[in-house]
């Protein structure tokens, strides 16, 4: 399977999971039963249509776009700091969601895509974060451990040449947003299973690559060892996914028994927490591990901005070994501040 391929399929796998949980985010579990008594068998209508994407998708784009930019920039001028390209990037999506940054911005890329100024429940964390900046790479000044972190992370893992890359991007953009350390390894601990499942591990084995603290290993192992049943109960003994650990825990559980993409999707959001982020994530992986399935799947036609997920995917590809006149052929689309 090809690198675009896989991309495409991860960007889009989270696409749908964070379109499957939306509707659904602070819905406890019996409400989700009795409005789904046969389970969460399509995508379910949110804001007007099915197949809309929240803040999860849409900061994992701005995302993808700002490291972009930032190889753009390192080619251009032979300097850069990654985290502080992608911190402009997330300032260009706060504005996005009605707030003004206290640092002067461009209006091209992704911010200029009307589709894309919806605000679907973006996290106060995030909001508050950026909007509390004066610089470009300032550190989020708070102790929250929020989902936010990982959520978003896909990108740093696909862009990344090696292990130490995909966790140090991970590190340092998730600590734009959210101060706690937990936070930040959780996306560093899935930034890294991400990465050695794009490059061929299996699930087991990238799981096996991780080597972070005691409360993030636990989250894993309790991931590989809960029951297989893919039940909602098993599901909530994980937690409820507003916090980064326990996102990475459902995550890693829903693509570990999913029977296939669609099947994994179901249990990553069946839950009664917060389940576009679980679904995103986990959407994210199982995008790696069937990426053929996902792409071929009807959802995946139905998702918002599926044009924007397609080409933000294919230049991340581009991205990942520029040429020579990488910078040159890009800077058009991705300004290299």
């Amino acid at each position: 399977m090809d690198e675009v391929t896989k991309i495409r399929a991860c960007l889009f796998g989270g696409a749908m999971g964070d379109a499957l949980g939306a509707e659904i985010e602070f819905w406890n579990l019996e409400r989700i039963r009795m409005r789904f008594p046969g389970g969460l068998t399509d995508l379910p209508p949110h804001d007007g249509r099915a197949g809309r994407i929240t803040d999860d998708t849409q900061m994992t784009l701005f995302t993808a776009e700002g490291l972009i930019r930032a190889v753009v920039r390192g080619q251009a001028r032979g300097i850069c700091a990654p985290e502080g390209v992608v911190h402009h990037a997330l300032l260009r999506w706060y504005r996005t969601q009605g707030g003004v940054p206290k640092m002067e911005l461009c209006d091209e890329g992704l911010v200029a895509d009307a589709r894309l100024r919806k605000r679907r429940a973006p996290g106060t964390t995030c909001l508050s974060a950026l909007g509390e900046a004066r610089r470009f790479g300032d550190l989020a000044r708070n102790d929250s451990k929020g989902c936010g972190t990982i959520m978003r992370v896909a990108p740093c893992a696909l862009i990344a040449c090696d292990p130490a890359q995909a966790e140090t991007l991970a590190r340092d953009t998730s600590a734009l947003t959210h101060g706690h350390v937990l936070g930040q390894e959780a996306a560093v601990a899935f930034a890294r299973i991400l990465f050695e499942v794009f490059h061929g591990a299996t699930l087991e084995r990238a799981v096996g690559s991780v080597s972070l603290s005691r409360p993030i290993m636990m989250a894993l192992e309790a991931a590989m060892t809960a029951r297989p049943d893919g039940a909602a109960e098993t599901v909530e003994r994980l937690g409820g996914g507003w916090v980064a650990e326990e996102a990475l825990a459902i995550a890693v559980y829903a693509a570990r028994v999913g029977r296939d993409v669609e099947h994994g999707l179901q249990i990553a959001v069946t839950h009664g927490g917060d389940s576009d982020s679980t679904g995103a994530v986990a959407g994210n992986l199982l995008g790696l591990l069937f990426p053929a399935e996902t792409l071929a799947h009807p959802w995946r036609s139905k998702i918002e901005c599926a044009d924007v997920i397609d080409r933000i995917a294919r230049d991340l590809a581009a991205a990942r070994e520029p040429g020579n006149g990488f910078a040159e052929d890009f800077c058009d689309r991705y300004l290299g501040f």
